[in-house]
């Protein structure tokens, strides 16, 4: 895999850090100036795209968005990170980890190792109080709401990613919401395998 393509995995952490509040508005600042933003979209090549409407569509047609490389994403995510520390943690994350990004994701183009690092910092370094979000994540085609809760999980044709769970005989199939929450998880319960013999 190309270092600058990211993986399912990457994009799934990049919305995770997201939820922060004090992320959020660090990327959204990062946008333009007096401008504000109500969703974002992750490409595979690590492009932050702010829209300032909640229709990826509208934002596209009329020319209301803002698109950040991944190089200023993982800026703006370190700046937040300084601010959610204190002390000997805030020491590193100035000092430290602006020189690994520098180095990792502007000449070696490493994006996935960028953001573990940073997620490893949050999670490890940072004094928040946040817990835990679901890190179900999508290939970041679709919007989502700028620090909120809604799941993205879709395949590369966009279609929502079933999930079927084969338990003891009994079938349950999970579909999970798209971005704007219309759909809620769907249980399927049925009876799969049942055979008849004759005597």
């Amino acid at each position: 895999m190309n270092s600058k393509s990211l993986s399912p995995n990457s994009i799934s952490l990049m919305h995770y850090l997201m939820q922060n509040e004090t992320i959020a508005n660090k990327v959204k600042a990062a946008g333009k100036e007096g401008k504000q933003y109500a969703i974002y979209t992750i490409a595979d090549d690590g492009n932050v795209t702010l829209g300032e409407t909640k229709y990826p569509f509208w934002n596209r047609l009329i020319g209301c968005k803002f698109t950040l490389t991944f190089t200023q994403f993982a800026m703006s995510v370190w700046d937040a990170l300084a601010d959610l520390s204190t002390s000997g943690n805030q020491e590193a994350i100035l000092k430290g980890l602006s020189k690994e990004i520098a180095e990792k994701a502007q000449r070696e183009t490493e994006y996935n190792w960028v953001v573990e690092r940073l997620v490893d910092c949050f999670r490890h370094v940072c004094n928040n109080k946040t817990t835990e979000s679901r890190l179900e994540g999508c290939p970041g085609k679709s919007g989502q709401k700028i620090g909120s809760d809604p799941v993205i999980i879709r395949d590369q044709n966009g279609s929502p990613v079933i999930i079927n769970i084969n338990a003891n005989n009994n079938r349950r199939t999970f579909r999970f919401p798209d971005a704007t929450g219309e759909a809620d998880l769907v249980f399927e319960l049925g009876v799969v395998g049942v055979s008849c013999s004759k005597h």
